[in-house]
């Protein structure tokens, strides 16, 4: 759900479109601190026995009309949070009614273009596909000349109405291919399976191995650092934590805590460092972004495995997934395929939408209206598994992100970690059930306890050119199972 204006965020478990629920909640937050203090109120006067019997009457009758007022505020404030509760359920529904609608049309228009194409010949199936393209262009042309006088800057890769559109048309793109080859069932349309036949998982792998280089080389892991650590004590706390991928220190924070009941640890992934097609020696690239959103191995997913291992996470042991960006989605992947036992993951700014991990796994996604990387994974899963999906969605006002955290995300501020920590406190600060019933399922990793901190920092052994002799060391991490 969208907060407008800037507001505070809202919170659903997987609804992802414009109602304003933090008013709501904020609304019954404030109602049930009224109803503490009128109890208070109401404890105190019962105690108070006024000699006169004209004065006890007339206590009497305060303290029955106090009351009456708690209870007045206790059931206004469960019936606005019930309220907004139920409007993620509406809200999860109507998102999935647009998703159904995109992929129909997405694979009738896949039909039309085959038709046409038997028909009337190639140049014919050509022209209409480039005046569909066409009367595209000058819909999101027409949008985003409205966005711009609205907001007065042009910025049309931020406006929420764009990128919904966009996660929309990704979505899609697979029943559109399905439906020019005739395999489009309407199993395809009701329920959108990253996985199928053609499916979006398959297409980003085709445009992976087309225009990226191969993932697979050997990793250099190395650890940068190691020390005393706190555990933290909040979600904007996990936030603060997670490693700019840019720094020497490298792109993996790993934190394990020794307590009565065994070892846990808290596993921070950064996010894409580099967008270049020839990334060198990085792994978090473009090109394991794209692996990641086809579920293939990519390079940054073992180097987070590998860092593991090195750290000595037992699979028995749990650990907390966090991850910002490309982060976030290997976090999604590593609880999804790596063997391990993962006590819940946090996501902030991830393309993880489409991905369903089992219930047993609580999972958190914080994610802004303005921001572009989380619909490049397409719309959200749909169902018991989109509602399971805690989201924390806020719509930034216009020039207020803050300052830039990272070069990397210099240029796309809703993106930016810093503005991703505030929008996490704010949610904590609303006293929303649903956060706090989150925060209770990872309360173990949240208590407090001291640890050790250790930084890693993965690199691709990049083949031997010609000329003076080099050595490599290290060898690759383990490739996770799929």
């Amino acid at each position: 759900m969208t907060a407008r204006g800037g507001s505070g965020p809202s919170i659903s478990g997987g609804g992802t479109i414009a109602v304003d629920t933090s008013a709501m909640t904020a609304a019954a937050h404030g109602l049930r601190v009224a109803a503490d203090v009128l109890q208070e109120a109401r404890s105190g006067a019962a105690w108070c026995r006024p000699a006169r019997p004209e004065a006890r009457a007339r206590l009497d009758d305060a303290v029955a009309l106090l009351g009456r007022a708690v209870a007045d505020a206790e059931r206004a404030e469960a019936g606005l949070r019930i309220a907004a509760d139920r409007y993620g359920t509406v809200e999860h529904a109507v998102l999935d009614g647009q998703r159904m609608l995109a992929a129909g049309a997405a694979a009738l228009t896949g039909g039309v273009l085959r038709t046409v194409f038997f028909t009337a010949g190639p140049g014919a199936a050509v022209l209409l596909g480039a005046g569909l393209v066409d009367v595209a262009l000058v819909a999101g042309a027409a949008r985003t000349v409205q966005h711009s006088l609205e907001t007065g800057r042009l910025a049309p890769q931020s406006d929420p109405v764009l990128l919904r559109s966009l996660a929309l048309v990704i979505a899609s793109l697979d029943d559109g291919l399905r439906g020019a080859m005739l395999l489009e069932r309407p199993d395809h349309v009701l329920t959108d399976d990253p996985g199928a036949p053609i499916g979006s998982e398959g297409v980003a792998a085709v445009l992976a191995a087309l225009l990226l280089h191969p993932a697979g080389a050997d990793l250099r892991l190395e650890r940068t650092r190691r020390g005393a650590v706190t555990s933290p004590r909040s979600l904007a706390e996990l936030a603060d934590r997670l490693p700019d991928g840019g720094e020497p220190a490298g792109q993996v924070r790993i934190e394990r805590y020794d307590g009565a009941d065994g070892t846990r640890w808290i596993v921070y992934i950064a996010g894409t460092v580099t967008f270049e097609r020839d990334s060198g020696e990085e792994p978090f690239d473009l090109a394991s972004d794209v692996l990641g959103v086809a579920h293939r191995p990519s390079d940054s997913e073992r180097a987070v495995l590998a860092a593991m291992a090195e750290a000595g996470v037992d699979p028995d042991e749990p650990v907390l997934l966090v991850g910002h960006s490309q982060g976030a989605l290997d976090a999604v992947r590593v609880a999804e395929d790596g063997g391990y036992r993962v006590g819940g993951v946090v996501g902030f700014g991830g393309p993880t939408g489409q991905i369903p991990l089992p219930e047993e796994v609580p999972v958190l996604a914080v994610e802004h209206d303005e921001d572009l990387v989380p619909v490049l994974g397409g719309t959200a899963a749909s169902g018991a598994a989109g509602l399971r999906r805690l989201v924390v969605r806020r719509s930034l006002p216009d020039e207020g992100y803050g300052p830039a955290t990272s070069p990397a995300t210099a240029r796309f501020p809703a993106h930016d970690l810093g503005a991703y920590r505030r929008t996490t406190a704010a949610a904590e600060a609303t006293g929303d059930a649903r956060v706090e019933a989150f925060k209770g399922r990872i309360g173990p990793f949240l208590d407090g306890d001291r640890g050790t901190a250790t930084r890693w920092r993965a690199r691709r052994v990049l083949p031997v050119r010609p000329g003076p002799a080099r050595t490599a060391v290290g060898g690759s991490g383990p490739r996770p199972s799929r």
